[in-house]
């Protein structure tokens, strides 16, 4: 599970995965439905902390919508409720039952949606409502086997703050499809474990580290609380500061302004 080692992010990587050690609990987590379990996460926590999106799951699930069968007949109304407080519950619950009906209607189901050509697939996943590069880019590599660099908020954060494609482009501003480009053209040709892996890292350390307001630079990580216990788990132990500071643009111009 290593990046071509001539990559700009194969120092920082190696750092990452050394000091958070590798995240069990992603996907399936609740079910043995890996395809189902991605569409709803990816819909209902835009803008959603995970917490409350892991509590809308549990809730959905409990209520009987266990496959994309189900939820295809759900009640808008009832998963609605089911879905609050996630922001927008209402217009995310639409989505979630028309997806449905879309993977519902497929002879090959979830399948149709994630076997094939990237490109062409992303096409169709964005055509699909509220589902946008990021979410298209996750449910290819997390409900399929799609290699890829999901720029999402985190993995901005990141390499923004970090300053490695600085010469390059803008990650905190630039357009998602340029950034991915970059970044994928760096690390080269990737395996589908070390994808993942990669896009867990940058969650990782901006969850306990690299955070929005106030990065934990120099202290322990933030410890996060989640639903299932199991989630996150120990996974960030007692240290005395972000394991890449020290290769870190953000950290250096901070320490220079004390």
């Amino acid at each position: 599970m290593l990046l071509n080692p001539k990559s700009r992010l194969a120092p920082l990587f190696e750092r990452l995965r050394i000091h958070y050690a590798h995240e069990h609990h992603w996907w399936p987590l609740h079910t043995h439905d890996r395809g189902y379990e991605v569409m709803l996460g990816m819909v209902l926590v835009q803008q959603t902390q995970w917490g409350t999106v892991e509590a809308a799951v549990l809730r959905i699930l409990d209520h009987g919508y266990t496959s994309f069968t189900t939820l295809a007949d759900a009640d808008p109304e009832l998963l609605a409720q089911l879905c609050k407080p996630c922001a927008f519950y209402t217009r995310k619950s639409n989505a979630l039952i028309r997806i449905a009906q879309v993977v519902a209607s497929q002879p090959a189901g979830f399948s149709s949606l994630v076997v094939g050509e990237r490109g062409v697939l992303r096409e169709s996943l964005l055509a699909l409502p509220q589902i946008g590069r990021e979410s298209a880019d996750t449910v290819l590599m997390y409900g399929g086997e799609h290699p890829l660099f999901i720029v999402d908020a985190y993995a901005r954060r990141v390499l923004a703050r970090t300053g490695i494609y600085a010469d390059a482009i803008d990650c905190a501003r630039a357009p998602y499809d340029a950034i991915q480009r970059i970044v994928e053209a760096d690390v080269g040709e990737l395996n589908i474990s070390t994808a993942r892996e990669l896009h867990a890292m940058m969650v990782e350390a901006s969850i306990h580290h690299c955070t929005a307001n106030n990065p934990r630079c120099a202290r322990s990580g933030a410890v996060r609380r989640f639903v299932d216990p199991r989630k996150c788990k120990d996974h960030c132990p007692p240290c005395t500061g972000c394991p890449a500071a020290d290769m870190c643009v953000y950290h250096s111009s901070v320490t220079k302004l004390k």
